[in-house]
């Protein structure tokens, strides 16, 4: 019997190595922007037991008080309810409950910025690969804004052939790039735009880390504005990084709110 249990002993050695260079080898979903709540910042998940405690934290507002902006119906405008916490906001949306003018709309910005990234890291997992770049003028001009039918056929065109925001910058179509770290901002005609990346992880279970960004746009002449989180998926390093509007209100069951 000893002459088994050394290469027994050995070969379960020989795994656990395996197994703890795999488990090295991973990314880790991971918060790039960190988590402005009232009662603390969350920057990495070393400093929270677990993402679902998050959606019960009161969302910080900057120290404004702007947790009425969500209205049950448009026409009345008594119809607002209070949230403050991701839970509270997820229940009430999908109830149909939304921001309507442009100081709500601008108020809710404080919950894109937290709500759809929870959402994406609740169902995400460790990557075992990423082909995401640090320089988000990588993504693909699919999200951006366009008037009128040849705008929009031009831009479907440019989004099939792979073209991204830094070959739109070459050629003039996007101007007064600034970069810094995890954002970029520019401008179109007639708009302003920002675009903040804010969680990492692997959503979607094909191994290859996706992120969240939030793309937000204002008209340079006027009040219209309006905050979106996109996720952004690559599998391909010749191709520009794909971005998709991220439905985080039809994602998959959310802790219930307290």
């Amino acid at each position: 019997m000893k002459h088994y249990r050394l290469p027994i002993i050995f070969a379960l050695l020989v795994l656990a190595c395996v197994l703890e260079l795999v488990g090295q080898s991973l990314i880790k979903p991971r918060i790039v922007q960190p988590f402005e709540f009232e009662e603390l910042t969350v920057s990495s998940f070393d400093e929270v037991t677990d993402v679902d405690s998050l959606f019960d934290q009161k969302i910080s507002m900057g120290g404004q008080d702007g947790y009425e902006i969500l209205r049950m119906d448009l026409e009345d405008n008594k119809s607002y309810v209070r949230v403050g916490t991701a839970g509270q906001y997820l229940e009430m949306r999908r109830k149909g409950a939304a921001p309507y003018t442009t100081y709500d709309i601008t108020m809710d910005s404080w919950f894109k910025r937290i709500v759809p990234p929870l959402v994406f890291l609740k169902h995400s997992s460790a990557s075992k690969r990423s082909l995401l770049g640090d320089d988000l003028m990588d993504l693909s001009v699919s999200f951006l804004p366009w008037v009128g039918s040849e705008e929009r056929i031009q831009l479907e065109s440019d989004t099939a052939k792979g073209v991204s925001l830094e070959d739109y910058s070459k050629t003039g179509q996007i101007t007064s790039v600034k970069r810094s770290e995890n954002s970029i901002s520019f401008k179109t005609s007639g708009m302003r735009h920002s675009i903040d990346e804010l969680v990492r992880g692997d959503y979607d279970g094909d191994g290859y880390e996706d992120s969240i960004i939030q793309h937000n746009e204002h008209y340079i002449e006027g009040t219209g504005r309006s905050y979106t989180c996109y996720i952004v998926k690559r599998t391909d390093k010749d191709k520009a990084c794909t971005v998709e509007y991220f439905d985080y209100l039809t994602a998959q069951k959310e802790p219930a709110a307290r």
